[in-house]
């Protein structure tokens, strides 16, 4: 059993370092060394840790290269994923890290006003694999441990923060069909990393 696809890569961290050191320069006003911080924070060696996570199925990788067969949406719950308060209380409780692989996460409005404030640097176009890798790799989300579409429900015991990486490469799949221990039976790591909030509700001219 493991924790997660593939062992984190010392780049995701150290764009986490530079990406938080982004956040203060923007906050400061220091617009051209933030700017400068994004680009060195778009690595090479991440993207290509996400595309052997994120692309295709893999046997070394995934334990598996079909899908999965999952249940008629009528047998689901209807709900998919509770109000924004209630994710924010689930991140805050893992540190915003990965309750997987224990990267970073950054929160998606922090994100999206960095995209609006430096388009160029972070590269959001339409083909997933060409945008900012760590923006991309790192954001956060809610996973169901017992996924939605396998009779997961929507309670809070059965969400965990995830990477984008863990949370799109598991996909459908359970935790016993990839191999993974219960992220939920470890402790989170909650070590003063805020997933980047401070810039949720910035105001700076763009």
């Amino acid at each position: 059993m493991r924790n997660s696809f593939l062992e984190p890569i010392a780049e995701l961290d150290l764009a986490a370092k530079l990406l938080d050191a982004a956040a203060d320069a923007l906050m400061l006003g220091f617009r051209d060394l933030a700017a400068l911080l994004i680009v060195r924070a778009d690595r090479p060696e991440i993207l290509s840790y996400t595309l052997r996570i994120c692309s295709k199925l893999s046997e070394d990788v995934h334990c598996q290269t079909k899908l999965p067969r999952t249940l008629p949406r009528e047998a689901r719950a209807e709900a998919r994923m509770p109000p924004k308060e209630t994710q924010y209380s689930i991140f805050w409780r893992d540190g915003w890290r990965c309750r997987y692989c224990g990267t970073k996460v950054i929160s998606r409005a922090a994100r999206k006003n960095l995209i609006t404030i430096f388009p160029e640097q972070t590269k959001w176009v339409a083909k997933e694999f060409q945008r900012h890798s760590a923006l991309y790799a790192m954001a956060a989300s809610l996973d169901h441990v017992v996924p939605h579409s396998r009779g997961g429900k929507n309670e809070l015991s059965n969400f965990v923060t995830a990477c984008y990486c863990c949370q799109f490469g598991r996909g459908q799949f359970t935790l016993e069909e990839v191999q993974f221990n219960d992220p939920l039976q470890h402790p989170p790591i909650v070590a003063g990393w805020d997933g980047l909030t401070r810039l949720d509700r910035y105001k700076g001219a763009p």
